[in-house]
């Protein structure tokens, strides 16, 4: 949610990819290098992993000091303890845009993120709460009313 990564490029990473505050991916699926700056929120879950941890694996998400690669099934058992149904785990990638979206970011910081070759891909990602299309529909509030004085 954090970075709207790819889980493959989360079960990868290593220790050596983060630095000064950004992770940077350099296999991605779509062969371009990325980096992606790693807010508070990520950079406190990390500084948590890494006490609990230590460095006894140049992975970053590790289980019995191995990089974990699958999550499947741990990952459907959250769902079921949150009541969360339909959703897969490539959904965040698609709530970290429309949320990055919602709070102003623009479709280029979310194309660039995201690591999407063509705005078109981006767009497919950044859908809006029905809270926001509403937000967005009452900056209209007066309009009728200012364009008739005006004339």
């Amino acid at each position: 949610m954090n970075t709207g990564m790819r889980k493959g490029e989360i079960m990868s990473l290593r220790w050596n990819q983060i630095r000064n505050g950004f992770i940077y991916l350099e296999k991605t699926k779509t062969k371009n290098r990325r980096e992606i700056s790693a807010n508070e929120d990520l950079a406190a879950i990390l500084k948590h992993i890494r006490k609990e941890e230590g460095l006894t694996s140049e992975y970053v998400f590790t289980y019995s000091k191995r990089a974990i690669d699958r999550v499947d099934r741990a990952f459907r058992g959250a769902l079921s303890r949150a009541g969360i149904q339909d959703f897969r785990f490539h959904d965040l990638r698609h709530t970290a845009a429309s949320h990055l979206v919602m709070r102003g970011a623009s479709l280029k910081d979310v194309q660039e993120i995201l690591g999407h070759k063509t705005m078109t891909m981006t767009l497919r990602y950044a859908n809006l709460s029905k809270e926001h299309k509403k937000k967005a529909v009452s900056l209209l509030i007066g309009l009728a009313s200012s364009v008739k004085s005006d004339m």
